[in-house]
């Protein structure tokens, strides 16, 4: 994403925060006036989640503000990720408002009280309902608009919908009640704070996941092979490896197995032709790994070849790397590392033994050493390429 992409997706971000704040105050003052007209509890948490709904307004116009700002001493990678703090300042607030009102309807249920019957209280709810799916449908239609997708945006667009439909539930206990004289305010209070702490915390969680570290998204990773499959001098690569600081944010590495036989320069060459790759399609700051190859060793090649047909007796996607022969004529060492797939439940010790028996049958003239690696990112690609 270019300079000019990112500064107007975060314009877009805060034009879209600025709309729900204005849309979420009308919200809370109409449905603060139907509760205190008709006495209900659960109009009242509808209300108290508006207010909620006022402060994520705040917190998305802030997020998306400090998060265009450029990178400095103290934050070298730049601010994206305040994107990601201010969801879950959004999900505090949402936790907190429910169980406010969880301890208040629950009083209601023990101490009922009788409704007010009022055509103004049905009207307001029912005029509630039509801005917040009005305002649903405005979220989703900035998050399509943006060029990268905003979980922010996306969380206060089903937390739109999701308040609709809690408020018509409302709007059907409200008439149950005045009609047929049942004490279920208290109840149904009860149940939409229950929901309410329910999404705050499934966006405490999100939130989390984005702050700590998230799988890439499977598609970009097999995209991101394609363009690495695409060049012809590479033996093959490993170790990609993805470090995300914000939507628009991303870092990667990768190891590239190169001919030893080329030279420095012609290795560089084709290392910056994929980092350059790599930029352009995805906007991915890559750094890539020399990792020479010796292909013109005939015992090496044999012993390279027996390790990868023992790993496929075993499993179709266990796959090796990094493989080498150490030392000179009077000591050597076979090390390589192994990727091990997680359906796979044997621990690295009896892998190792194991890997290590079934060579030593054909060839045991030097010791063996292996690395394990499990890479879950690896797994969840062969399975969508599969």
């Amino acid at each position: 994403m270019s300079k000019f992409e990112q500064e107007e997706r975060v314009k877009s971000g805060i034009q879209t925060g600025f709309i729900g704040l204005v849309v979420n105050i009308v919200l809370l003052t109409i449905k603060l006036i139907a509760g205190l007209t008709a006495g209900s509890v659960s109009i009242l948490v509808d209300a108290m989640n508006s207010l909620g709904d006022t402060a994520s307004s705040f917190f998305t116009i802030g997020g998306f503000y400090v998060s265009n700002k450029p990178a400095d001493r103290e934050h070298p990678y730049g601010h994206q990720r305040a994107e990601y703090i201010s969801g879950l300042f959004i999900a505090i607030i949402i936790l907190i408002v429910g169980f406010q009102f969880l301890l208040q309807s629950i009083n209601r249920i023990f101490n009922p009280m009788s409704v007010y019957s009022s055509g103004l209280v049905l009207l307001l709810l029912i005029i509630s309902i039509l801005l917040k799916i009005g305002l649903g449908f405005y979220y989703q239609h900035r998050s399509k608009q943006m060029a990268t997708q905003s979980n922010t945006v996306l969380a206060l667009k089903k937390d739109s919908f999701n308040d609709a439909l809690m408020t018509l539930v409302i709007i059907a206990s409200y008439y149950i009640e005045i009609k047929f004289g049942w004490y279920i305010d208290g109840y149904v209070g009860a149940g939409v704070a229950l929901f309410i702490i329910y999404s705050g915390f499934r966006s405490i969680l999100d939130s989390s996941d984005d702050l700590l570290g998230t799988r890439p998204d499977v598609q970009m990773i097999l995209r991101m092979r394609e363009v690495l499959d695409s060049f012809e001098t590479p033996i093959g690569y490993h170790d990609l490896l993805i470090h995300k600081y914000g939507p628009n944010k991303v870092f990667a590495t990768v190891d590239i197995e190169i001919d030893s036989r080329l030279s420095l320069i012609q290795a560089h060459r084709v290392i910056d032709e994929i980092e350059q790759e790599f930029e352009k399609q995805f906007n991915i700051k890559l750094v890539g790994h020399l990792d020479p190859i010796i292909l013109d060793d005939e015992e090496q090649n044999k012993i390279y070849a027996l390790v990868k047909n023992v790993l496929k007796t075993y499993h179709s996607n266990f796959h090796f790397h990094d493989f080498r022969i150490k030392g000179n004529d009077e000591k050597k060492e076979i090390h390589f590392d192994v990727v091990v797939p997680t359906d796979v439940v044997e621990t690295d010790q009896e892998l190792h033994y194991k890997i290590t028996s079934d060579i030593y049958r054909e060839f045991n003239e030097y010791p063996i050493y292996i690395k394990f690696d499990r890479d879950y990112i690896l797994d969840e690609v062969n399975k969508n390429k599969d």
